[in-house]
């Protein structure tokens, strides 16, 4: 990539949203519209989608393209009215170029952005490449996860698989004078049957060779470099069923970048040994900020509504927990769907937008408000007696050596519900209300003062994480910033009796923390 751009705050992955919502005239002139609102932020390098589902973003020669395979198969015209690039695709125009070179005039680097192995045909077949629909057999049958919707997902063993994905980049970094290309491996997580993944890492190692090898080759005609950025999960699961073996990649230098993401904003999220072992093997690293909280929701592919505020609060959370740990930088994926989603008016869009100015530095983030949201371990139980060292205690990392501040003003809040004990015998008569006097909330170790705590009654309904729940309890609770630490911090529940029969079980969801 560029010098200047050689150490990017933030790294951006675009899906081709922003070019989708610019509005006619459909014009050349209109193509640099889709990387305006980037202008004079901290992004420095941009990630563009060109590839999924097996399908180019490009007038390919190569592989089927997606102007045709999705927006052609669309029957109803108001589906596609107002897609600039659909549009320039009728007539018979590339935007590539002119994006490209749209980027750089903002003194930004531009990598294509590669989905490896995306589903998103999942949900409409009909509308899949014909490779996929003819070669059902390659699919990764063996994958149950989500319902098993990924296992539309093609196996990697296969060398035309290879081939065909080997080939499809080859002809863009050939045909567009790109900074770098980006491997996006969490879209989807998922290339060999899991029974398999780790027994054939080799073939996957090799084949990220050979991009490599590729790359250097493109680099070295132009008179630089090709930078080639890498994005996996940081779930050793997903790695291992998958054949990722990404200490042996940043070992062997096979890639100039890795992005790890946790799939979701994970605020406790530790990303140690991967940066030490990237920064003393000359590789640069970023962890992913993704377009919503990790929680632990019932449903497939959940996904959290949230007003630009929260947006906002809780990006900015995430962010300054993964700058607290010293990567290069940060990468942000998907943000676009949040910026120009539905509903999202001048005054969110300024909001959303500022995020882009905040995120990619600490002294950035310094004095803003910010939301940390701990949801992935939620709900726990708490019952009558049981010590909270067990399966009672929520613990959280706040790292943020300012925490204790006397001027910072701290919120805790978390829904609480009582549900009937399933082990009592005879009719429970149970309350899902039970005041905030029932038990006792310890931080850090400290009863927290019934002066600080504070509770509404909620209706029944949905709540954010994906769970419903019938009326309950949203408890608040505001306790001096010097009761937080810099790290690990940990919320606990104690009912000091001795249980009765009809006692509740306390659900206890969404816990987040604000600091202003």
């Amino acid at each position: 990539m560029p010098a200047r751009n050689a150490k990017p705050r933030i790294i951006f992955n675009d899906d081709s949203v922003s070019i989708n919502v610019v509005q006619p005239p459909f014009t050349n002139e209109r193509i640099a519209l889709a990387v305006e609102h980037l202008a004079g932020s901290q992004v420095d390098c941009l990630c563009w989608k060109v590839f999924r589902r097996f399908t180019a973003g490009w007038p390919s020669r190569v592989c089927e393209a997606e102007h045709e395979m999705y927006w052609g198969a669309q029957t109803d015209p108001n589906h596609v009215a107002g897609h600039l690039r659909y549009d320039l695709h009728r007539q018979g125009v590339d935007y590539l170029p002119v994006l490209i070179e749209a980027t750089r005039q903002r003194g930004i680097a531009f990598f294509p952005s590669f989905r490896m192995n995306d589903c998103h045909h999942r949900s409409r077949p009909s509308e899949a490449a014909e490779f996929w629909k003819t070669h059902q057999h390659y699919r990764l049958w063996e994958v149950q996860d989500g319902r098993n919707y990924y296992n539309a997902a093609l196996d990697y063993s296969y060398e035309e698989v290879r081939d065909r994905m080997f080939a499809a980049i080859h002809e863009f970094v050939h045909r567009y004078d790109v900074d770098g290309v980006e491997l996006d491996f969490c879209r989807n997580p998922y290339i060999f049957q899991p029974s398999e993944g780790w027994g054939k890492r080799d073939i996957l190692t090799q084949f990220i060779g050979r991009l490599q090898a590729m790359a250097r080759d493109v680099g070295a005609a132009r008179g630089g470099e090709l930078t080639l950025l890498v994005r996996v999960p940081f779930s050793d699961r997903l790695r291992t069923e998958a054949g990722m073996d990404v200490e042996r990649w940043i070992n062997d230098g096979l890639m100039d970048v890795l992005v790890m993401s946790s799939l979701k904003n994970d605020c406790d999220l530790a990303i140690e040994p991967w940066r030490s072992m990237c920064r003393e093997a000359g590789v640069l690293f970023y962890p992913s900020l993704e377009a919503g909280p990790l929680d632990n929701a019932p449903a497939h592919n959940h996904v959290v509504r949230e007003t630009p505020d929260e947006t906002v609060t809780r990006q900015r959370a995430a962010a300054r927990n993964m700058l607290m740990q010293d990567p290069d930088g940060i990468y942000m994926f998907n943000y676009p769907c949040l910026l120009f989603g539905r509903g999202v008016d001048q005054d969110g869009f300024r909001k959303l937008n500022g995020v882009l100015s905040q995120v990619g530095s600490i002294e950035t983030l310094e004095g803003l408000a910010r939301q940390y949201v701990f949801w992935k371990n939620l709900p726990i139980i708490v019952e009558s007696g049981r010590p909270p060292q067990y399966h009672q205690t929520i613990a959280f990392e706040i790292r943020d050596e300012t925490i204790d501040r006397p001027e910072n003003r701290v919120c805790l809040s978390f829904r609480q519900v009582a549900e009937a004990n399933p082990h009592a015998k005879g009719r429970p008569g149970n309350d899902a209300i039970i005041g905030t006097r029932w038990m006792k909330y310890l931080l850090n170790g400290h009863e927290i003062d019934a002066g600080c705590i504070d509770s509404t009654i909620e209706p029944a309904g949905a709540i954010q994480s994906g769970f419903t729940l019938g009326e309950h309890e949203l408890v608040t609770i505001r306790p001096p910033a010097s009761a937080l630490r810099d790290g690990e911090n940990r919320l606990a529940f104690h009912v000091p009796r001795f249980p009765k029969e009809h006692d509740p079980c306390v659900f206890i969801h969404e816990l987040i923390v604000d600091v202003e």
